[in-house]
């Protein structure tokens, strides 16, 4: 019952700390492009806290790798080393690996071929392809609408995918997830502004987090019942 509570408790939290933002964005938004870029500056608030939501689901991630479950297999220690690697990627990516708070200065190529001048690879443009427009928008995107809106009712009905999950310890998101998911995609779909992107990214981070943490209870199919529990 205190597990319960306190998941309902990080949740509520999480949710309004998203809403607040996105509902302010729109304030903001009114008065015009500049006050947009005002409230989205580079390594502002909100910027930040994509950083630490990013850095704390690789807390979550290796702290699941040194708390696995009783008979976890090889498959799940290397779903959770990546997903570890993974976030601690992006959470470098996002701060251009520190580049801005030690104030180190940018190579060659990264002057080249980085659109900001900054040391990352989102930001790089190879010939006429934007690594960020192709990974991170357009696969991306792909990828997290497979995990969100297509993955957890494959594993409720096919044998196989229920297997996959089981066996790697996928952790599926719960149905409150995916509508808090689609409702923020459709609030930062709204703004029309340059940097737009920050709020629909600090929202995707806050709610991944709470996957990784309170993620979906998943059950051995049996016959043609689902393998997710309803409830979440």
């Amino acid at each position: 019952m205190h597990k319960e509570r306190m998941r309902r408790i990080i949740h509520l939290l999480g949710y309004v700390m998203v809403l607040v933002f996105l509902v302010y964005g729109f304030f903001v938004a009114r008065k015009g492009q500049e006050a947009f870029l005002e409230y989205l500056p580079e390594d502002g608030l909100v910027e930040n806290l994509t950083t630490l939501f990013l850095l704390a689901s690789c807390v979550v991630s290796v702290y699941r790798i040194f708390h696995a479950p009783a008979g976890a297999r090889a498959q799940y220690y290397i779903l959770w080393s990546f997903l570890a690697f993974l976030f601690f990627f992006v959470t470098g990516e996002e701060i251009s690996w520190g580049q801005r708070i030690f104030n180190f200065g940018t190579s060659d190529f990264f002057r080249e071929h980085n659109l900001q001048n900054e040391t990352n690879l989102h930001n790089l443009v190879i010939g006429q392809v934007k690594i960020n427009k192709l990974v991170f928008s357009q696969l991306m995107g792909i990828a997290i609408g497979f995990y969100f809106i297509l993955l957890r009712p494959l594993a409720a009905k096919t044998g196989f995918f229920n297997r996959m999950v089981l066996l790697f310890g996928v952790p599926l998101p719960r149905w409150e997830h995916i509508i808090a998911l689609i409702i923020s995609l459709i609030l930062t779909s709204q703004y029309h502004l340059m940097k737009a992107a920050e709020l629909r990214e600090f929202a995707f981070a806050v709610i991944l987090f709470l996957v990784l943490l309170y993620p979906a209870e998943v059950h051995i199919r049996s016959g043609h019942r689902g393998s997710s529990d309803p409830g979440n």
